[in-house]
């Protein structure tokens, strides 16, 4: 079964710029101002409403897997022990996504001790119970020590949030790193699926003053804080580059200085 992810997006974006093939020519900071232009989209802000910024590297993310140590449950013949496992940025079909407040649908295993309980017992029912349910974004191994292991398919569903019978112990046997500059991330904020690339992005966030007319102050204009993201394709000849002048431009080491100097004429 296919499974459909929203991984949460930035809130209040301004502007998106996608650079496919960087050049010298696409960035600037002369006169006080920096340009980037792109395959889509393009900035141009001064360099002194910039207020902070943060670049990371693409990465695919590492999808989250948790142990769930049975070992210290108390046995009850014929008893039920249930196990929930959810998931954060998995598309609910039916009622939507995160921008519903909907995860997808909660699985949560309810299974059945014998008349001679065992830890082992319990473990591989809750195992089997995952490999027969076919809505499971994750899966399940029984590993030794009575552990069962909860898997994600992937780094897009997020975090799981997993609740385990009483007793049990929970630790990560691999930790969640989030996706970072991935296609489906671009595709997100309205960027063509002609343009954005499977293989993925470093990205930029850039937080700026922007000037914008406003009716509540006749004649002026207000000022407000905005975001915008860049994104240079990872594995382009260009974009090692591009990242260095770009954070130069942002974290006020490039050369010239005399480029911060002014704003230009209106």
């Amino acid at each position: 079964m296919a499974f459909n992810y929203q991984f949460p997006k930035i809130s209040s974006v301004d502007s998106v710029t996608v650079m496919n093939t960087p050049i010298a020519a696409d960035y600037d900071l002369a006169a006080g101002t920096i340009t980037l232009s792109g395959d889509a989209g393009g900035l141009v802000v001064r360099a002194c409403d910039l207020l902070a910024f943060d670049q990371t590297d693409f990465t695919e993310g590492t999808a989250h897997s948790v142990d769930v140590d049975l070992t210290g449950i108390t046995l009850v013949n014929n008893r039920v022990y249930s196990l929930t496992v959810s998931a954060p940025n998995v598309i609910n079909f039916f009622g939507g996504g995160r921008e519903t407040g909907a995860i997808y649908q909660t699985r949560t295993y309810n299974i059945s001790s014998d008349g001679s309980a065992s830890v082992a017992e319990i473990q591989a029912a809750f195992v089997a119970a995952v490999a027969a349910d076919s809505g499971a974004y994750f899966t399940a191994s029984a590993e030794a020590g009575d552990v069962v292991r909860i898997t994600a398919l992937s780094a897009d569903a997020g975090a799981l949030e997993i609740t385990a019978p009483a007793g049990a112990t929970k630790a990560d046997a691999t930790a969640f790193v989030a996706p970072v500059g991935t296609e489906a991330e671009v595709l997100a904020y309205g960027i063509s699926a002609a343009v954005a690339d499977s293989r993925g992005y470093d990205r930029f966030i850039i937080k700026h003053r922007k000037f914008t007319r406003s009716n509540a102050i006749s004649g002026l204009q207000a000022v407000l804080p905005a975001i915008s993201l860049v994104y240079l394709k990872q594995d382009d000849d260009g974009t090692t580059a591009a990242v260095a002048a770009i954070t130069d431009f942002l974290d006020g080491t490039h050369t010239p200085v005399a480029d911060f100097l002014g704003c230009p004429a209106l």
